[in-house]
């Protein structure tokens, strides 16, 4: 059963390689249109990928004076690769796991291609399209490596169209010290002698089954559990049949071949054809020797009489039809494409002087590429649906966990039908700190965010240390709602700010109700919630009601205070009022006792 197998395997793997046998002149062809040489050996001992811009120019090598070709190319990927995107995590349908798992799938993918320079290596398949008509993105299941891989290493079928379900990937001249431990394992000792081994995978989603081919011997074979292949593919045009389309350098070859004969006649005429030309008549004393300066011409003839000895000419080398020609070719070379002058030159076109009619143009540009651009803005997509389908339900998705949740890739598989994964823009917020913070507040005026999440949307690093307070109460709120769905706590501690946890619990309960469908009823985690914003209410009125006690203890004590003050303070007025009463009595009494005595 097993040699049945193995030679099942390698009779598709061999089906592939002719599938795939008459491509290598094309790819051959638009790499020498690129790199302007004339020749070209894709399949020599370089690293891999292989870059587009390796040293294979020498003293013999007739070089291009103006390569239409990778300006055009060039022009196009600088244009496209400025759209910086992403792919975003939305809950359609599901519970409140389904809403975490989303925001931690969301959290992942965004530190996961960083990480791996998913944007660098996306932009690099997207100039491999545009050079030879599509290009691959290979990810290794068994490491998480996410690989441009050049179009005449992989093998597919012709017929099956993108929706492919084997294919055939080499790397060849590998390195044997770059070879994974269990892959070193499969080769034999005089293999593990040689520094450089051809290695290769054969993936049949029919069989689920993967084959690791060592100088196309197949090493092992081995049986996959995802139903997706670990393959994307981005074409530069959608192919009619097959999976195949012309390139950019395809198209262009015709007028490059073209300008390729004009520059030659150029520069034959500009080192052929004098600079300067003197004309000397034979009856003239001037010696020819005297005239000679290595730049010019000289011609004698027998000139009339009156005429001046020694005329000078300086004419074109070579008529202005030819230059004229070339540029109509370089024009029609950058419409052909799609691109303007302001994009290939930076060069402002003629004819277009205001501000709207530059915007217009760039909009019109914009448009031409719609087709490229979708491909290229659902490559980013693609590759996150592919990590989740193939990425083992053991591992965690973040770990550890920022929630305190111990998630799996199983259970992203589970909830993957309640979810959608679209694009968006890498970060559409501004970059510059004080516009980021009048976005958010504006944001939040405009009710599309709370204004509690402020703090935790504004991550400058440098002033982590100013907002982390904010962020330690967000993040805390998020906990004691984890811990009410998934453990049934509702204990409250003191120090929560009361406010933030009640509109965090409103916007997880209306979240869930919006989650709900397909079957899906979020009803006892909604009442969970419920239960825990009344333990908010009773933990925020107990609080309220102890410290208005203590405010009115402190009240009491400060009335008695001021009760027994002010009996003192009456006591003294009354005594001291007194005493002058009677230090004011006795000198009247005595003046009208006086008085009655003289009287």
């Amino acid at each position: 059963m097993e040699t049945m197998k193995r030679e099942t395997i390698v009779k598709k793997i061999n089906d592939l390689l002719a599938n795939n046998s008459g491509k290598y002149v094309k790819y051959q062809r638009d790499y020498m249109l690129y790199n302007q040489t004339a020749t070209a050996d894709l399949k020599a001992k370089i690293p891999y990928p292989v870059g587009l811009t390796d040293d294979i120019y020498s003293e013999e090598t007739e070089v291009p004076k103006l390569n239409i070709v990778k300006s055009a190319i060039d022009s196009v990927v600088s244009k496209i690769s400025t759209a910086h995107c992403r792919p975003f995590v939305n809950a359609i349908n599901g519970s409140f796991k389904t809403i975490q798992i989303c925001k931690q799938l969301q959290i992942f993918f965004d530190y996961y291609f960083d990480e791996k320079s998913i944007q660098d290596k996306i932009v690099t398949a997207l100039l491999f399209s545009c050079v030879f008509g599509l290009s691959y993105i290979y990810i290794d299941e068994d490491n998480g490596d996410i690989l441009t891989a050049v179009p005449w290493n992989v093998y597919t079928r012709q017929s099956e169209g993108k929706d492919f379900k084997s294919f055939y990937i080499e790397f060849p001249n590998k390195s044997v010290d770059a070879l994974k431990n269990d892959e070193l394992d499969l080769l034999t000792e005089e293999e593990k002698e040689t520094l450089y081994v051809n290695i290769g995978y054969f993936y049949d989603l029919k069989t689920h089954t993967k084959a690791i081919l060592i100088n196309r011997n197949i090493k092992d074979i081995r049986s996959i559990d995802f139903d997706s292949l670990p393959l994307c593919m981005m074409n530069y045009t959608t192919p009619i049949i097959g999976n195949t389309s012309l390139s950019i350098a395809d198209s262009l070859r015709g007028i490059q071949k073209e300008i390729d004969e004009l520059m030659k006649r150029i520069a034959e005429a500009s080192v052929l054809n004098p600079a300067l030309t003197f004309f000397v008549s034979n009856a003239s004393s001037i010696k020819v020797g005297q005239l000679n300066n290595k730049v010019g011409n000289i011609v004698q003839y027998t000139a009339p009489l009156g005429e001046r000895p020694v005329e000078t000419a300086s004419n074109p080398f070579i008529a202005n039809q030819y230059i004229e020609l070339l540029n109509d070719l370089v024009e029609k070379a950058y419409n052909m494409v799609g691109i303007s002058q302001l994009s290939a030159q930076g060069k402002k076109p003629s004819g277009l002087d205001s501000g709207v009619a530059l915007a217009t143009q760039a909009d019109i540009e914009s448009d031409r590429f719609q087709v490229l651009l979708d491909q290229y803005i659902h490559m980013f997509t693609d590759i996150a649906k592919k990590i989740i389908a193939i990425f083992e339900g053991k591992k965690d998705i973040i770990e550890p966990s920022r929630y305190a949740l111990s998630l799996t890739w199983g259970d992203v598989k589970k909830e993957y039908a309640k979810m959608k994964i679209q694009f968006s823009c890498a970060d559409s917020l501004s970059k510059d700190p004080s516009e980021k913070l009048k976005q958010l507040q504006t944001l939040a005026q405009a009710g599309i965010i709370p204004a509690t999440q402020i703090a935790s949307l504004l991550e400058l690093p440098d002033i982590n240390r100013g907002y982390s307070a904010a962020n330690n109460a967000f993040n805390a709120t998020m906990t004691l709602i984890d811990a009410c769905i998934y453990e049934d706590k509702y204990d409250i501690p003191d120090y929560i700010p009361f406010q933030m946890i009640k509109e965090q619990i409103v916007n997880m309960q209306l979240s869930l109700k919006a989650a709900e469908g397909g079957g899906t009823s979020n009803d006892k985690d909604i009442e969970k919630l419920k239960r825990l914003y009344e333990a908010v209410e009773d933990k925020e009125a107990d609080l309220t009601s102890l410290q208005a006690q203590a405010q009115g203890q402190d009240v009491n004590n400060n009335n008695k205070y001021s009760a027994q003050n002010n009996q003192e303070f009456g006591n003294g007025t009354e005594n001291e009022l007194n005493t002058v009463n009677e230090g004011t009595a006795n000198p009247i009494q005595t003046d009208v006792i006086n008085q009655t005595e003289l009287g």
